[in-house]
């Protein structure tokens, strides 16, 4: 998997885990594929503070913005921290490559069936209480689930 050189920006507080809270929300509620989820996901572990998640106006494609351009247009955020990995929501690939870039260190999991899917994630050699565990209807999203609630529960312990 091709590897772009971003790493994980340091997530503030307040805001941050608002964002990733209303992340969650959607992750858990949705079903397969979700553009706008993908990028939204990307832009809040990734991108800088300031940059906003629009659709475009040429191809309605969704975009993370950082700034604006000489022509007084939005600048393109160029970053490609997941490579050209298919989409995180619907790729359990895609979803455990984020796992291994925003947690470096953490093993992940998944058990499914019945129309629900569980992820775990947990600190890697430690298989206690460190376990995270997130709910949704397949496994990618369980596993961005639960990469998000252990986000979520390392931004409540700063």
């Amino acid at each position: 998997m091709k590897d772009e050189g971003a790493k994980p920006r340091p997530l503030g507080r307040g805001a941050v885990t608002s964002t990733l809270r209303t992340l969650l929300d959607r992750v858990e509620q949705g079903e397969g594929r979700d553009e706008e989820l993908d990028v939204r996901l990307v832009a809040a572990f990734f991108a800088p503070a300031t940059a906003l998640v629009e659709a475009s106006p040429f191809n309605g494609a969704w975009c993370i913005y950082d700034g604006t351009g000489r022509n007084g247009r939005p600048r393109l955020w160029e970053c490609q921290p997941l490579g050209h990995q298919p989409s995180p929501t619907s790729s359990i690939d895609t979803a455990v490559y984020l796992v291994e870039k925003v947690l470096p260190g953490w093993d992940h999991g998944y058990e499914s069936g019945d129309g629900i899917a569980f992820g775990k994630v947990w600190s890697q050699g430690r298989h206690d209480d460190t376990v995270v565990r997130g709910e949704a209807r397949t496994p990618a999203r369980a596993i961005l689930a639960a990469l998000l609630r252990a986000k979520i529960a390392q931004e409540g312990e700063q």
